[in-house]
């Protein structure tokens, strides 16, 4: 089910429409919520490419810690009949696992940063509400309590050194987007931003400080410039934004170093008032969600889309099945949409899907 704000847009195009033989496509991948590692970056890429009809045996991500930040970024180029992909994935779920260990007491199934020698949970649980607790609530929703609070700036900080690390120079050509001494900027390289869950704000909230920045500004913007298509596989957007507003339902203009409501909306204002690109040239949202994600929201009938000046698509999927027409598995409806078929074709092709992609 499609849903669209300009309602005239229920179509979108996917990453297959921007591979170009003479170029590179760079494809920007964030994790959200939930405890990842190498693997999800490796699933990630190898059903991207695989959607695009490449060889997923060709998938061998080199591995680089972003210095002095506790961040992996894993990349790879890879070829494409219609282009070549440049791909990165940052993994910074390291930064939150320390913090979330102190919940490991009260997990019954102990996740794997939780101390060897943990004691058991003495009390006995459902079996449901045992899953719900450990995954959705104390591994989870977790990252959310700890991203909205006073680690916010520090986890900032260092995405901003990962996506510089990562995106900074034009897709591995080693040039930096904004060169010196005179010399004409390269040609912008096409980019696809992907991200789970949390990891949409998490990305764009460090893409916006930088453009804060009089020494990052314009390699931040023109980073931005440079994105026509974010894919957002589930988002807390509209729940977040509650952590925004006064009591009385209003939301004051962010002060200097603080963060915005809408960071996508604050980097187009932060962009046209530099001048970098066209007014009019802004970014596709396209944002899967499953109803039963009870940690996930649609956004175009939102008031978090309501000010937002940049198209708005909700895609609504299925992650997993219903049962009894009671319940769908809470810890699927929400980790499912990087292995739902129907999300990662969409991605890779579009809707309609462009003729001949995957093939």
């Amino acid at each position: 089910m499609l849903d669209a704000t300009p309602a005239t847009l229920p179509t979108f195009a996917g990453v297959a429409s921007l591979l170009k033989p003479e170029g590179a496509l760079d494809v920007l991948l964030v994790h959200g919520m939930c405890t990842q590692d190498e693997s999800w970056a490796r699933e990630s890429v190898t059903q991207l490419y695989a959607s695009l009809g490449g060889d997923p045996a060709q998938v061998a991500l080199s591995s680089t810690a972003v210095a002095d930040t506790g961040i992996v970024l894993y990349r790879q180029t890879l070829p494409l009949a219609a282009g070549a992909l440049n791909v990165n994935a940052i993994l910074w779920s390291p930064l939150t696992t320390p913090l979330k260990a102190e919940l490991c007491y009260d997990q019954s199934d102990k996740a794997g940063y939780c101390p060897a020698d943990q004691d058991a949970y003495p009390y006995k649980r459902a079996r449901l509400n045992r899953v719900l607790k450990d995954k959705l609530l104390d591994d989870c929703l977790a990252d959310a309590v700890i991203y909205q609070g006073k680690a916010r700036e520090a986890i900032s900080q260092r995405m901003q050194a990962a996506i510089l690390q990562a995106l900074g120079t034009g897709g591995g050509t080693g040039r930096p987007l904004v060169p010196g001494g005179g010399e004409v900027p390269p040609e912008p390289i096409p980019l696809v931003l992907i991200t789970d869950s949390l990891g949409s704000k998490v990305a764009f909230d460090a893409l916006f400080k930088l453009s804060t920045k009089p020494e990052q500004s314009a390699t931040a913007l023109q980073v931005f410039n440079r994105m026509s298509l974010i894919f957002m596989r589930a988002n807390q957007l509209p729940l977040l934004r509650l952590a925004e507003m006064d009591l009385d339902g209003s939301m004051a203009p962010p002060g200097p170093g603080d963060f915005p409501v809408d960071p996508i909306q604050a980097l187009i204002a932060q962009r046209n008032a530099q001048g970098i690109g066209k007014p009019t040239d802004v970014p596709t949202v396209v944002a899967f969600t499953d109803p039963n994600d009870v940690l996930g929201y649609t956004l175009v009938k939102s008031p978090f889309a309501a000010r937002a000046g940049y198209p708005i698509i909700d895609v609504v999927v299925s992650n997993a099945p219903t049962y009894l027409g009671l319940i769908e598995l809470p810890t699927s409806a929400h980790t499912n949409y990087p292995r739902n078929a129907t999300v990662q074709r969409m991605i890779a092709c579009g809707e309609p899907a462009a003729e001949g992609c995957g093939n």
